[in-house]
């Protein structure tokens, strides 16, 4: 197994707002994006640079939210006492913050040409997959299935089932191990993603 393959120890910092409801606090909104640190202290230094905001707003990328409380200097000490446990609930008003730094294992993204055997296509021969195709020159387009079946690897390409697909060796090919691969082919984009629920650790 390639070790780009392989699901890497890391630290993921969960930050959200939580509203009062009638059995407890609820989800209001998540503040920022999937995050992960190779330390704790590295998550909690993106904790703490957060925190430097007077407003906890949510991340543009995850969403339009704005906090629901502001924070003062005594709310954020206190907060990041609490995280460096591990796990933080800070309650203000009928709000309440939450914080919390766990630790995961997880595959990251990885990037190589077609004609790479570490390329992560190749985690997914054998494996029943379906191959979906989107317009690069219409992104909001429905993904087409284009094919269902077992995957198959040939110095020119791919099948999958009894659909074929040539590919050029410089094609770069993203994806997660073990889980689903992306490429981008003359006008479109390909996605391939594994059917099988039991993929390697």
């Amino acid at each position: 197994m390639y070790p780009e393959w392989q699901k890497q120890p890391f630290y993921e910092l969960h930050l959200a707002w939580l509203v009062q409801g009638p059995r407890g606090y609820d989800l209001l909104f998540k503040v920022n994006p999937y995050s992960l640190y190779k330390t704790r202290e590295e998550a909690l230094e993106a904790a703490k640079a957060l925190l430097q905001k007077e407003r906890l707003d949510q991340d543009p990328k995850v969403g339009p939210h704005k906090a629901p409380v502001l924070l003062s200097e005594e709310d954020r000490t206190r907060f990041l006492v609490l995280l460096e446990s591990g796990k933080a609930l800070l309650p203000l008003d009928r709000y309440a913050l939450l914080g919390e730094i766990a630790p995961v294992e997880e595959r990251l993204l990885h990037r190589a040409p077609f004609r790479d055997r570490s390329n992560v296509l190749h985690s997914l021969e054998g494996l029943p997959v379906r191959l979906l195709y989107t317009p690069l020159n219409d992104p909001e387009a429905e993904a087409q299935e284009l094919a269902q079946g077992i995957l198959r690897l040939t110095p020119e390409g791919l099948w999958v089932g009894e659909t074929p697909l040539t590919i050029p060796p410089d094609t770069a090919i993203e994806g997660l191990a073990y889980e689903e691969a992306f490429f981008d082919l003359g006008e479109g984009h390909y996605y391939l993603y594994a059917l099988s629920g039991s993929t390697p650790s």
